[in-house]
């Protein structure tokens, strides 16, 4: 995994959506590595472990709570691919439409497999099942600057370093917040 980051780190322009995919899908950690990388945080959907932060690349290991789904969010207009590296994702796709968020796919995403980010994707994800827990690799081209996080009632703009939840306690990595379920506002 250490081979990946280094050679992302060298990158003078941000790779393409299927080179993402394509470095992912050859990733091979070991457990130790995977067991190195793990940062929990029980009171959000997830903990997030940044593992490299360059002017064209952000790469982050996501150790996910069991039970707790993240909100449906999408990444401010970055690509990106997020490799199961241990247990099984439950993964929801939905469509901004008239005011409200519609399921358009769901799907398990076992542990190897990857999903690819386009710049429009708004999805949530959670832990299916509790046996060894979930943890995922993201890898986006551009770092993430903001991302939209629709809540029951209003859609916010949280910083990139924020997660795919609401900051509660937070206020400054709320960039502004509208009323109802709006697409990227």
């Amino acid at each position: 995994m250490q081979d990946l980051l280094d050679h992302l780190g060298r990158l003078d322009a941000p790779p393409s959506l299927q080179t993402l995919a394509r470095l992912l899908e050859t990733v091979q950690p070991s457990a130790q590595q995977v067991r190195d990388v793990r940062s929990e945080d029980p009171r959000r959907p997830y903990g997030r472990n940044v593992l490299l932060d360059t002017p064209v690349v952000e790469g982050m290991v996501a150790t996910w709570t069991p039970g707790a789904w993240c909100l449906p969010h999408d990444h401010g207009g970055s690509v990106g691919g997020v490799r199961v590296l241990q247990g099984r994702a439950h993964h929801k796709v939905f469509a901004v439409r008239e005011g409200r968020l519609d399921l358009v796919k769901e799907e398990r995403v076992d542990a190897g497999q990857v999903m690819q980010c386009g710049s429009d994707l708004v999805h949530a994800m959670r832990c299916d099942g509790a046996d060894e827990g979930l943890m995922t690799l993201h890898l986006y081209a551009g770092p993430i600057d903001h991302m939209v996080v629709y809540g029951a009632d209003a859609t916010y703009v949280v910083d990139g370093g924020c997660g795919a939840w609401i900051p509660t306690g937070r206020p400054e990595l709320i960039r502004s917040r509208a009323q109802g379920i709006v697409r990227r506002p």
